[in-house]
């Protein structure tokens, strides 16, 4: 298992864990949410062939219509 920082709070997910995988593992499959993983953004694109490893930071922001 690997033990995440998710949005300030710790998160196990599975060895060979993709962004994918951990959008799953959460309930937020949806492309409205942009991912930051390291202070670098992970395009919707790359989520399912980037391999999340030890320690990452990773920061999940929903977007919000309003006005």
């Amino acid at each position: 298992m690997l033990t995440l920082e998710l949005n300030g709070k710790q998160q196990i997910v599975p060895h060979g864990s993709a962004v994918t995988d951990l959008l799953s593992i959460i309930g937020s499959v949806d492309n409205n949410v942009a991912v930051v993983i390291n202070d670098r953004i992970i395009r919707p694109d790359k989520r399912s062939t980037h391999q999340l490893q030890e320690g990452d930071r990773v920061e999940i922001l929903i977007f919000a219509g309003g006005g």
